[in-house]
């Protein structure tokens, strides 16, 4: 990748809406029309506004953990059902993860501040380049639009209600130029209008000029596949079906082998910038600050406890026991990383050592459940497990529920959180310690690592984070090819994904057993193979409620115990305080 340049006159660039605006903080039109090269690091520059740590509102220097790449991560990712958060943390993302943020916390002022600054500073270049003048500054031109666009997708899909609840409803204030005495907020249909034209427009110019501009086989600059992408996810979001599958058989027409074929998924984060898995990433490298000083403060280091990693975030049991029923899934392996078992999760079987894991509440007046262990227990010959807990004896009997074995206890007095009537637990191997880690809200948990944000250069808290990839646009046409009625075609999308995750056989989905394995229908087959593809990426929530269907986040962590709506209103983020006293753009409700 050519050297991105982060210049003087670019580190701040322009400001969110109205918020800390100073106009000195960007190069202007004229000037740039003055000197159409520097167009070249006035884009390059906003490449480096997604991974820079940046001061807000007159600080000396930016806060640790201040970064967009990071905190989109983990606002799109932690209000799924996913991930476990072992108890509150100094660091905000627990808010958000409850659905109870604060607009003065600074994953929220941050996000919102920097997806404008993008915002802003493309609105400067499109309004200089001048289209047509050479291949490159044409290229240039794209990428802007695509700036332009993904920023305002960004906001409306965290600060606005989904698109699924209504075009008329609230989004986000809609930056097309350089005027910014605008402090309204365009509906969410205006909004996603906008991001489709701006992809359109992308599209035309990202076209020319890719040679002068991309070299080798690095992902980290905007390409016309990262348009056609991104517009898809869009269509997508939009309920626009044969939209989507148009673009992604644009792109499927030349996908890389490895689409099809597979890949080696744990080698994948190591080098997602160069790895024809990716559409789309943002580069870091060993001199970024993230590899240094403040590595405890990137998108890893919640995830693993390695290096700088504080590892408070955990693979909840439902998706753990997805992985687990194909044990030769590839994915398995490389996705999820239990400290007890390093060499890979075995099988349990009659006669094994096991330990059963069962979710309970804390105390009577806090939200957290936690885990309840019993190790050193032996399978029975029937599959059974007897255990003891808090003294007195159970029995973890199986039960085969839509082909597939759960553990469920029958007894009065049990003290594990029930679902639907019925008290799960979860039969797991045998651990070597008779608790899990110990939380400040006074729980145990079960350690479920995720790495697929680490291993860069051997550096456990380094990766390239991946906006845009392959395997999201095979299931992106399998899920408008779903809406459409198109199941054959659906399944054939889903079992791609499958075949090059190691799967074969009976492990793939047919017409015929995905009634028997507990899918109400193809969609909600698609749906659990993005979950399962997708984890950890940003896309479940939005998978969820876009399609209108309720989130259960019955499972252990700090939030509360509940299943969520998807016209819930606690959906949309709260507008950072900062706006609301500037602009006086409405409030969220709440």
């Amino acid at each position: 990748m050519k050297k991105i340049f982060a210049l003087s006159i670019l580190a701040l660039l322009l400001a969110a809406c109205n918020m800390d605006f100073y106009s000195s903080d960007s190069m202007t039109s004229s000037q740039l029309a003055e000197n159409p090269s520097s167009a070249v690091y006035t884009t390059d520059g906003i490449y480096s506004l997604f991974k820079d740590r940046i001061a807000y509102k007159g600080q000396s220097g930016g806060e640790s953990g201040n970064y967009y790449i990071r905190h989109y991560f983990q606002l799109s990712e932690l209000r799924g059902d996913n991930v476990t958060v072992s108890g509150k943390s100094e660091d905000p993302f627990t808010d958000a993860y409850m659905y109870a943020e604060d607009p003065t916390t600074k994953n929220i002022y941050y996000t919102w501040w920097m997806a404008y600054k993008i915002i802003n500073a493309a609105n400067s270049n499109i309004e200089a380049i001048e289209p047509g003048a050479t291949a490159l500054s044409d290229h240039l031109l794209g990428e802007n639009y695509f700036f332009r666009a993904i920023a305002h997708f960004h906001l409306v899909t965290l600060f606005a209600m989904p698109y699924a609840q209504g075009r008329d409803n609230p989004g986000v204030v809609l930056r097309q130029g350089l005027d910014i005495s605008t402090t309204s907020r365009a509906t969410v249909g205006e909004i996603y209008d906008a991001v489709v034209n701006d992809l359109i427009e992308a599209k035309k110019f990202l076209a020319i000029g890719e040679k002068e501009r991309v070299s080798g086989s690095e992902k980290c600059y905007v390409t016309l596949d990262a348009a056609t992408a991104l517009l898809a996810r869009v269509y997508l979001y939009m309920d626009k079906n044969d939209e989507c599958i148009k673009e992604c058989d644009e792109l499927m027409a030349h996908a890389p082998s490895a689409v099809t074929s597979g890949y080696d998924y744990a080698d994948y984060p190591t080098h997602t910038y160069n790895h024809p898995e990716t559409i789309w990433c943002i580069r870091l490298d060993e001199n970024d600050d993230w590899a240094g000083e403040h590595a405890e403060a990137s998108i890893a280091s919640m995830y693993i406890k390695d290096g700088n990693g504080w590892g408070e975030h955990y693979m909840n049991d439902n998706l753990f026991d997805m992985f687990r029923r194909y044990p030769e899934d590839k994915r398995f392996e490389a996705y999820i990383h239990m400290p007890e078992h390093p060499e890979g999760i075995p099988v349990v079987k009659p006669g094994d050592k096991v330990a059963v894991v069962l979710p309970i509440k804390v105390n009577e007046t806090t939200k957290a459940r936690s885990d309840g262990f019993a190790v050193g227990c032996t399978m029975n010959d029937d599959g059974s497990v007897d255990f003891k807990y808090d003294g007195k004896s159970y029995k973890a009997v199986p039960e085969t529920v839509n082909t597939y074995t759960e553990y469920y206890v029958n007894a009065s007095g049990f003290p594990g959180e029930k679902i639907d009537g019925k008290a799960r637990v979860f039969i797991r191997p045998d651990f070597t310690r008779s608790k899990g880690v110990r939380n400040n809200m006074g729980g145990d948990y079960t350690i479920y690592y995720c790495s697929k944000f680490s291993y860069q250069d051997g550096l456990p808290m380094m990766t390239s984070p991946v906006f845009l990839r392959w395997g999201e646009v095979v299931l992106n046409r399998a899920e408008a090819y779903a809406k459409k009625g198109q199941d054959a075609k659906a399944l054939e999308d889903v079992n791609t994904i499958r075949k090059r995750a190691g799967l074969s056989g009976d492990a793939l989905m047919t017409a015929a057993n995905i009634k028997e394995r507990g899918y109400k229908d193809v969609l909600d087959c698609v749906l659990a193979e993005r979950r399962l593809e997708l984890c950890y990426e940003g896309h479940r929530m939005f998978d969820v409620f876009r399609n209108k269907l309720p989130m259960d986040r019955r499972f252990v962590g700090c939030h509360d115990w509940e299943v969520m709506q998807p016209n819930d209103k606690r959906i949309a983020l709260l507008i950072p305080l900062d706006e609301i006293n500037s602009s006086g753009i409405p409030q969220n409700e709440r």
